[in-house]
């Protein structure tokens, strides 16, 4: 356990402990699990655990010894006008262009170092998206939606997430150097397309900032899944059908 591990807050714990359950699958995490990814003490962890589970943040699982995400925390999501405000808001937008274009497309919204897909329209397209629905996350810069994201920024702060995900952007086969020439694509020309590699091979993706003139403005992005052969004549008919739910 290194020295900065030691010296973590309870308030950083806790977060990581959160973050941690947020990723796991239904049946939780145990104890030691949980130790094992903090890298943290099983005594210090429980400790917290049983902290957070005292305000419903957390709970037991039916798995003998395991934790999940507990009430407290939907119910805390659901008191944030903000966020219930911007999905009500976006919602027709994104159902009405997946209806017309047949693409699934995803409102994602940034969140620490990540971008988290707040909702989405399927399409008709058998697409596999890089993470699974509401609550998805990527390093911010990986999806598409996250480079818009990073493009509403400003610069300081933009290349400080940058600079701290570096590392997590080798995973997904992503560099700084090709997220910085996508920004400057975005805001040339109002929306950005790339490829990304996942297990079934390279996937390409369309993106708009998430705003609508006079309206709705935030720091969140609208992704499409468009086919990999798309020609320019395509891409240009879904850019213009998408720009017309978000004047």
């Amino acid at each position: 356990m290194d020295l900065e591990k030691k010296s973590s807050s309870n308030v950083m714990r806790a977060a990581e402990i959160l973050m941690a359950l947020g990723d796991a699958n239904p049946p939780g995490l145990t104890l030691s699990d949980l130790a094992t990814r903090l890298d943290d003490a099983k005594s210090a962890v429980h400790r917290a655990l049983v902290a957070l589970s005292q305000f419903g943040l957390v709970e037991q699982t039916g798995r003998r010894g395991a934790y999940r995400l507990g009430p407290g925390i939907y119910a805390l999501a659901n008191k944030s006008h903000s966020i219930n405000d911007m999905v009500n808001f976006f919602r027709p937008s994104l159902i009405a262009i997946s209806a017309e274009t047949g693409l699934s497309s995803y409102l994602m919204v940034r969140s620490g170092l990540d971008s988290v897909c707040l909702d989405f329209a399927l399409g008709t397209s058998p697409i596999q998206a890089l993470f699974e629905g509401i609550g998805g996350r990527l390093p911010l810069g990986v999806g598409l939606g996250g480079v818009c994201v990073l493009a509403q920024m400003d610069a300081g702060a933009r290349d400080k997430i940058l600079e701290i995900n570096a590392d997590r952007y080798r995973q997904w086969h992503v560099t700084a150097e090709t997220i910085v020439a996508e920004i400057a694509m975005l805001k040339r020309d109002g929306y950005v397309v790339g490829s990304r590699k996942n297990s079934n091979g390279d996937l390409k993706t369309i993106a708009f900032p998430a705003e609508k003139a006079g309206a709705y403005n935030s720091q969140a992005g609208i992704s499409l899944l468009v086919p990999n052969e798309i020609d320019p004549a395509e891409t240009a008919a879904i850019v213009g059908k998408v720009r017309n739910y978000l004047k």
